[in-house]
């Protein structure tokens, strides 16, 4: 441990038994101005500055761990108090119902010690009593700094639906390293111990910076996508909500309306583009509305009016056009094996046994995998497959390194500009910018190396996919400016270097990456014992509603109940209470 830290904040570092690196972060915190003071120049305020941002959103992450840590004993000193009215004298009182009504009491509590709204106690509570699997990772990284509470909020409620072990190995895929290849980010196991075992991830995180809110959001997408689509429960629940689609109009404030449509992805993403594709032609022939405007107009014309003859914007609109990226194998239909029924969907990727990791494969299993509709979201196999035998269809092959995974080629690129366009496009994927999802082919062709008329080799500024990548136009006009350099090699990379000195490499997309190809993989037997062991330990809070709710039906069924036909008996009744009485 840092000896000043030690120094200053004796109490703390004694009790916590900090991380080498979160007292790292303290000592530039609490510490002494840089050396040089005002006499630093701007390029080292910057980076000083920088470096203090960076230290700050450790330490923050460090002490909402903290946090959850003494939540949990919170929650624990309510469960443990005999004395307190949890229900348990109450007719129709389980453990279950025991520990959700203490988790009711901490939030109430919880709002009261730090002023929070009541659901973000809620959610607090469930990230610090969740089970091992499902939660263990995400503590764990919350104590190391490296992630904030919101995030592991955000991952915890968004794979609420899956049974604990997928749920933890999805939050480990997505809190991954960016080019992380390593064992937590690709196996089932749950990674709670990961800063203490597991250096090399952590070492890995703490050179980087931090996964950019796009990067998380894509990222949680695809994997959650993964695991609903390799159940048989998943299928049933998307049958279940496509049969509830509907259209609804809400009345808002100012005179105006909100309509939402309700429909299966592949149908809705593809509205979606045809509408964004017509706004694009008519701000191209100079129409003064934003593209936000012309797309409610255009979608709201159609929905009124369909195909306007005479309209200059729909007499002749174009049909939808679904851009999916996918690999060949969903594209197949599943393999006999892998089609094996499941009960209440726990069978993952058809395991019966012991899970295959799929160590060493470049594809997903025969029909399973999800497609991504770049910019919009992802889509099923069963989807990705209607989509691409619909008549129509068109099918565009892009071949891939064996190794890197990366587009080398899309199409001829000895034919510029269109081909040259869609190679850069399929190479890239998204704005080669840091952090940046935008799609690429919504993205500007940037010259790495500025062009020069004439010029016939990339150093001198030709217009050759190796001096050429997507860029969003926010972050061109940045590089344009100055702000941030960039440097492209022969292999695609681009290196960045930014206002505050950081050197960032930002890769051309790996479509063989395996954790994107293929779904967490548990043995049924694994996926029952983890839901049987959360069932018992990790109940929902019980809200005040619920609550209400859940006395009403107990008052009522006890009222309608017979009674027993018991003889009346002189005792007395006790006053005292049992350590765990049974449900009645």
């Amino acid at each position: 441990m840092n000896r000043s830290t030690a120094q200053r904040l004796p109490g703390i570092t004694k009790a916590s038994g900090l991380p080498s690196h979160v007292a790292a972060w303290l000592d530039q915190l609490t510490g002494p101005p840089a050396a040089g003071g005002a006499d630093l120049s701007p390029e080292a305020t910057r980076a000083a500055a920088a470096a203090l941002i960076a230290a700050a959103q450790g330490v923050q992450a460090w002490a909402e761990a903290a946090e959850i840590d003494a939540v949990q004993r919170l929650v624990g000193g309510i469960e443990d108090d005999l004395a307190l009215d949890l229900g348990q004298h109450e007719r129709r009182s389980t453990p279950q119902t025991r520990r959700a009504l203490a988790r009711t009491a901490a939030a109430t509590e919880l709002q009261l010690l730090t002023g929070s709204p009541l659901g973000q106690c809620r959610d607090r509570i469930a990230l610090a009593t969740a089970t091992r699997e499902r939660a263990g990772g995400l503590r764990a990284r919350m104590a190391a700094g490296t992630v904030s509470a919101w995030r592991a909020t955000t991952l915890l409620k968004e794979t609420r639906h899956l049974d604990p072990l997928t749920a933890g190995a999805v939050a480990a895929r997505v809190l991954a390293p960016l080019g992380w290849v390593g064992q937590p980010a690709l196996d089932g196991s749950p990674a709670d111990a990961w800063p203490g075992e597991s250096g090399d991830e952590l070492a890995a995180v703490l050179t980087q910076k931090p996964l950019s809110q796009s990067t998380f959001r894509r990222r949680l997408a695809r994997q959650v996508a993964l695991a609903e689509s390799a159940t048989v429960y998943g299928a049933r629940r998307h049958r279940e909500a496509v049969s509830a689609r509907d259209v609804r109009t809400e009345p808002g404030r100012h005179g105006v309306a909100e309509t939402a449509v309700t429909a299966s992805r592949e149908r809705a993403f593809a509205a979606q583009q045809r509408v964004t594709s017509i706004a694009r032609s008519a701000r191209a022939a100079g129409d003064p509305r934003t593209l936000a405007q012309l797309r409610s107009d255009i979608a709201t014309d159609l929905l009124i009016r369909g195909q306007v003859p005479g309209d200059v914007l729909l007499a002749d609109a174009p049909a939808a056009q679904l851009h999916v990226v996918v690999n060949l194998a969903t594209l197949l239909p599943p393999a006999a094996t892998s089609t094996s029924a499941a009960a209440d969907g726990v069978a993952y990727n058809g395991a019966d046994g012991d899970a295959d990791d799929g160590a060493g494969s470049l594809s997903p299993a025969l029909g399973t995998g999800v497609g991504e509709v770049p910019g919009v979201g992802f889509l099923s196999a069963a989807q990705v497959r209607a989509v691409a035998c619909a008549q129509g269809s068109t099918w565009r092959r892009l071949v891939t390194d064996p190794i890197t995974g990366a587009v080398i080629d899309a199409a001829s690129t000895y034919r510029p500009p269109a081909p040259m366009r869609r190679l850069v496009q399929a190479r890239d994927q998204r704005c080669r910018a840091p952090g940046c999802e935008h799609p690429a082919v919504e993205c500007d062709l940037d010259h790495d190396t500025r062009w020069r008329p004439g010029a016939q080799n990339v150093a001198d500024g030709a217009t050759h996919p190796d001096n050429l990548h997507a860029l969003h136009r926010a972050h061109h006009q940045a590089k344009t400016r100055g702000w941030w350099r960039s440097e492209q090699s022969d292999d695609g990379d681009v290196i960045w270097q930014t206002l505050t000195g950081s050197a960032i490499t930002t890769r051309a997309a790996n479509l063989h990456a395996l954790e994107d190809l293929s779904a967490v993989a548990h043995s049924r037997m694994e996926v029952a014992l983890a839901a049987l062991i959360e069932d018992a330990a990790d109940p929902a809070p019980l809200t005040a509603e619920m609550a209400a709710i859940r006395d009403a039906v107990t008052t009522r069924r006890t009222t309608h109940e017979d009674a027993p036909d018991e003889e009346p008996s002189d005792e007395k009744p006790s006053d005292e209470r049992p350590d765990d009485p049974a449900p009645f």
